[in-house]
């Protein structure tokens, strides 16, 4: 294009004209290589959006110009006779520039036609690379799926088997607690099973005695006499009995007193008698019938019937006893293979470790309990009377049998709060840190295993709740916070 516009006449190339027709000539070309460089970067769309904005309309400035030129160029052609083909020349040579113009664009277009394939067949291979990616991806995702799938099966049955055994040291942690407590269990057993032996004794032989006796009521007594006899009996089988001999001393000798102000014969050891068959009071309507010249039978009968209440009393008593023996241990005893939560009652739990340990509790340690009302909560019931044997066994053993238990429980910040407190001789503060590590004990071998108040730890948190513990010489506490909301708990194994 500069060739072309260089080979103007001179006359006409001094003229301002052919000036323009230089610019736009070179502004064209500028464009034409702005335009293959933002090609050569593969910028295609800013390439086609600068054509159209710089290119097109350099090229058409140029075409404007050129046909401005035509008219003037014949003009001169006129005047100056060695111009006289000037005309032909310049038709020639716009045709000229016209044709390299449109083979430029021609060669423009057919590159930019070369990128616009290049760039086609790039995207091509570029999505025939990505989709094989895409099914190496999935074959990849579905064969780690199956991997994580088989992983976490296994997993599933070692968290199983963990559980278990993990639920298999509490319960023998239990179990190793309750045979300590065997001996002293037995003897609470054997306690009213003797008391109910001696009571069947008892009341075999005073029912043969009353049977014995039953005939003299109607053969010796007149109607009143048996009015009489009856309400004393009565008087008898309603009152409280007496146990300690403090309590009957100052009994007999009111009442022999009385009986001698009655003109009674051996008002000592008729005393004695009533006082045994629980009349000690209101003497005055039955004076006629102690005036009664045989009246050892009337009394004997009266004892033995008496007696066989009070047997039966003591039967029931000690009954009750066993059962409430038996039933604790039954309760402590029991092993859960749900692992499901029970709503409980926190108190009985710790209620079922006092009444086990009521044999070592009863020669020389008070109970003080201090419970506020509580509503039931969801938890591992079994789990937590293991927690309160360990609390209780490590606070008698601190106190050496003698001294204070208190056991409270409150509510507190929407927690349940027991509080196990002893009177012995302390936790030193170096120890208290570690006292809930696993094995860590300061019994002597043989003793203890060191993992009651790890495994305890490991409870209540599993719960979601804590256990704290506050200890000086003469005062250890140890608290422990169960969340009402079991929400806050949690269904991960313990962790020991």
């Amino acid at each position: 294009m500069n060739t072309i516009v260089a080979q103007l006449p001179a006359t006409i190339s001094d003229r301002p004209l052919r000036q323009e027709i230089r610019e736009a000539n070179q502004e064209y070309v500028d464009a034409i290589a702005q335009e293959f460089i933002l090609l050569k970067q593969g910028k295609i769309d800013e390439a086609l959006a600068f054509d159209e904005e710089k290119v097109d309309p350099a090229y058409d400035r140029i075409e404007e110009l050129l046909d401005s030129y035509e008219p003037l160029a014949e003009s001169i052609a006129e005047q100056t006779s060695q111009q006289a083909d000037l005309g032909t020349i310049l038709s020639l040579i716009i045709a000229a520039i016209m044709i390299g113009l449109i083979v430029q664009k021609i060669e423009q277009v057919n590159q930019l036609a070369e990128i616009a394939l290049t760039e086609q067949k790039i995207l091509q291979e570029s999505e025939a690379a990505l989709k094989q990616e895409r099914e190496l991806l999935e074959i990849r995702v579905e064969e780690r799926t199956q991997e994580l799938n088989a992983n976490n099966q296994e997993l599933y049955y070692i968290l199983k088997e963990l559980q278990m055994a993990q639920a298999e040291l509490v319960q023998s942690e239990k179990m190793a607690a309750l045979g300590h407590l065997v001996a002293g269990i037995a003897h609470e057993i054997n306690t009213p099973l003797g008391a109910i032996q001696a009571s069947t004794g008892n009341m075999t032989k005073a029912m043969q005695e009353a049977l014995q006796y039953l005939p003299h009521i109607s053969q010796k007594l007149t109607s009143q006499q048996q009015v009489d006899f009856f309400n004393l009996l009565n008087q008898a089988l309603q009152s409280k009995p007496i146990i300690s001999s403090s309590e009957k001393r100052p009994l007999k000798r009111t009442l022999t007193q009385q009986l001698q102000a009655y003109g009674l014969e051996n008002p000592r050891q008729l005393a004695d008698r009533l006082v045994d068959i629980g009349i000690y009071e209101n003497l005055e309507p039955f004076v006629s019938l102690l005036q009664a010249p045989d009246l050892s039978w009337m009394l004997q009968l009266i004892y033995n019937l008496s007696r066989l209440q009070g047997n039966n009393r003591t039967i029931q008593t000690a009954v009750e006893r066993a059962s409430k023996i038996v039933f604790a241990l039954k309760s402590y005893a029991r092993f859960d293979r749900t692992g499901e939560k029970q709503l409980v009652q926190i108190t009985e739990g710790i209620e079922t470790v006092l009444e086990l340990y009521y044999n070592q509790l009863k020669h020389g340690i008070g109970v003080v309990r201090q419970y506020q009302t509580l509503p039931e909560i969801w938890v591992y019931g079994d789990e937590l009377v293991q927690v309160w044997t360990n609390l209780i066994h490590n606070a008698i053993q601190a106190m050496d049998g003698k001294g204070k238990l208190e056991v409270a429980t409150a509510v507190e910040n929407n927690n349940v709060v027991v509080q196990i407190t002893d009177s012995g001789s302390g936790i030193s503060p170096e120890i208290q840190p570690k006292i809930f590590e696993p094995f860590f004990t300061t019994k002597p071998a043989g003793e203890g295993s060191g993992l009651g108040l790890s495994i305890s730890q490991t409870i209540i948190e599993k719960h979601g709740g804590q256990i704290e513990v506050t200890s000086q010489p003469g005062k250890t506490t140890f608290t422990v916070r169960l969340p009402l909301d079991p929400s806050h708990s949690s269904s991960l194994p313990l962790s020991v």
